[in-house]
């Protein structure tokens, strides 16, 4: 049973984690159920006997929880910083879309000036 939730599918969504792409909260969503899979399958190692195995089991349920916590994480923060960026981008090309009219109006308030 470990193994449904081992490394393995841990493993798989480390490199979902590296790209912050339009399917980010898709990726977050599997993330998520693979959490809720995890925290379901601690609760039921704890309601039974307690011994070492099942302590280790436990452990490596919760280290594993925070791994996908962690990623879901690397995954906000990467769209926030894509988001963060496009709008930042956004600005900059409508300053320079401005720039020709502010230097058209300045060069014809110096011509005015000059024909005053």
């Amino acid at each position: 049973m470990v193994a449904a939730i081992g490394s393995g599918s841990a493993g798989g969504t480390v490199g979902a984690a590296g790209s912050a792409s339009a399917g980010s909260s898709a990726q977050i969503a599997a993330l998520q159920k693979q959490i809720t899979a995890a925290q379901k399958q601690l609760t039921e190692s704890q309601k039974g006997e307690q011994t070492d195995a099942s302590q280790k089991l436990q452990q490596q349920l919760a280290q594993q929880i925070q791994a996908l916590q962690a990623q879901i994480a690397q995954l906000q923060a990467a769209a926030a910083q894509k988001a963060a960026q496009g709008d930042a981008q956004t600005a900059s090309s409508a300053d320079t879309a401005a720039s020709p009219a502010k230097s058209a109006s300045s060069t014809l308030g110096s011509i005015i000036d000059t024909l005053a």
